[in-house]
């Protein structure tokens, strides 16, 4: 019986070391955006969110589409899990939206997504 113990008790140790390692090394990444990614939207949204897991600077907004749309991004300086980027000029089209970030490890993070702008789906639907 005292092995049988002694081999729950290792695993058990084992078990809780990985899951504790595992949450430290957890990278802050985005959460959310808004137009999410791969959404079809039948208005043209007047901002981009992005909506991370935790603090994290960004570095980089790069909205690139049928049309080009005025962005009024620069850099952060402090840390933030939301950022709202105004976006003016969005039309009708597909739209790239490109980010980096550093999170509060110090590690950067860059990730992408699409989503389009149907303005005609609102007018035609029933």
């Amino acid at each position: 019986m005292k092995i049988h113990q002694k081999i729950v008790n290792s695993c058990l140790t084992l078990f809780i070391t990985v899951g504790v390692a595992t949450h430290i090394n957890a990278h802050t990444g985005l959460k959310e955006s808004v137009p999410a990614a791969d959404s079809r939207v039948q208005v043209a949204p007047s901002h981009i969110e992005l909506i991370f897991t935790g603090p994290v600077r960004l570095i980089k907004l790069v909205v690139v589409g049928d049309t080009e749309p005025q962005t009024n991004f620069s850099p952060a300086s402090e840390p933030e899990s939301v950022y709202r980027i105004p976006a003016a000029g969005l039309s009708n089209g597909e739209y790239d939206v490109t980010w980096a970030a550093i999170g509060a490890d110090g590690h950067t993070m860059a990730d992408s997504f699409r989503f389009t702008i149907d303005l005609n789906a609102a007018s035609s639907a029933p």
